[in-house]
């Protein structure tokens, strides 16, 4: 996997320097983790009516919400650092068409149980089976997986799985494959790479600490953004993540991405698969992403036989940034 950990060497330095320049400024005057955040307006989901569901995965409770619509669902799959709250905008343009949609989060994230028993390890498998046990309690025949950023791969790999199950495939701005096409939020090469394992672990055991990085790595997210997109990851992303690891999310975070180079390795090796996958793909995406890029999209619509990139002016959050564009692309695809 040359290309892979080659490609990140630079996100690492960056880091690195900056973690040795600044982290002493930050942790000196914390509110700098906080500032410029804005109140926007409030997402629609919360005059949707939904039906909450906690259902049994992996020796765990997932939570999840159907909101009530027409067949085939669109289910959908959120990445590392965050949970369901990331589809609040856009869920109610899918539901005012009259379509079903179920949102969760995976175990160890959102609202989903966090697993104390000793030993247990969150990972990708156990992601995909995630998915397999809410579609299999709301007994939806067929649907739309839909996955953004390390949900992607998950999205992808169920439908592998179950190619009966699925009318069609969406990806998010996401990664597949060992490819030089793409590179890693600097926050995820600290937490993936074993040789900064107790880096990463200083920086979960303290908030403000943890805080810094995480505003490190927006500022590189929004490196490509206007300022109204700035707006929105400021008064939305950040808010949806700063909550996630609040609510306990720090351990299901770290496991998973220290997990990054195998999955990937993983998913290399079922290229062949995916090259035999008949159903359609279609990849929306930010053509704003700094690290998961056009280039990105695709590199991997190439893997499948019938597939097609759909770009929307948006950073890696497009269904934050232009939910109404993004739901349209959704409904008008398949």
């Amino acid at each position: 996997m040359d290309s892979f950990t080659d490609g990140n060497l630079a996100s690492r330095r960056d880091l690195l320097l900056a973690t040795a320049g600044g982290l002493a400024l930050a942790l000196a005057n914390p509110a700098r983790a906080t500032e410029n955040k804005m109140s926007l307006e409030p997402p629609m989901t919360s005059v949707v009516p939904y039906v909450e569901h906690r259902i049994s995965s992996g020796g765990g409770v997932v939570y999840a919400r159907e909101y009530p619509g027409q067949d085939p669902a669109f289910v959908m799959m959120h990445g590392f650092p965050d949970n369901l709250h990331i589809y609040d905008y856009l869920v109610p343009y899918l539901t005012r068409a009259g379509r079903r949609v179920v949102v969760f989060d995976f175990l160890g994230f959102g609202q989903s149980e966090k697993i104390a028993a000793e030993g247990y390890q969150y990972t990708f498998k156990q992601q995909v089976g995630d998915v397999a046990a809410v579609v299999d309690a709301l007994k939806i025949d067929q649907f739309v997986p839909v996955g953004h950023d390390s949900g992607g791969p998950c999205a992808a790999n169920y439908a592998l799985d179950h190619p009966d199950r699925v009318a069609w495939l969406c990806l998010l701005n996401c990664y597949y494959s060992d490819s030089p096409t793409w590179r890693l939020p600097e926050i995820i090469e600290v937490f993936g790479d074993p040789w900064l394992r107790e880096l990463a672990r200083a920086f979960l055991s303290s908030p403000d600490q943890m805080s810094w990085l995480i505003t490190f790595q927006d500022k590189h997210f929004q490196v490509n953004m206007p300022p109204e997109l700035r707006a929105r990851f400021d008064g939305i992303v950040r808010p949806i993540v700063d909550g996630n690891f609040a609510g306990g999310a720090g351990p299901a975070f770290a496991q998973m991405t220290a997990q990054v180079r195998e999955s990937v390795a993983y998913n290399t090796s079922r290229l062949p698969d995916v090259r035999r996958f008949t159903k359609k793909v279609n990849l929306i995406w930010g053509v704003m992403d700094p690290y998961l890029t056009s280039v990105t999209a695709a590199a991997i619509a190439a893997t499948y036989p019938q597939s097609a990139v759909k770009p929307v002016d948006a950073g890696h959050w497009l269904m934050i940034d232009r939910p109404a564009e993004v739901a349209q692309l959704l409904l008008t695809s398949g």
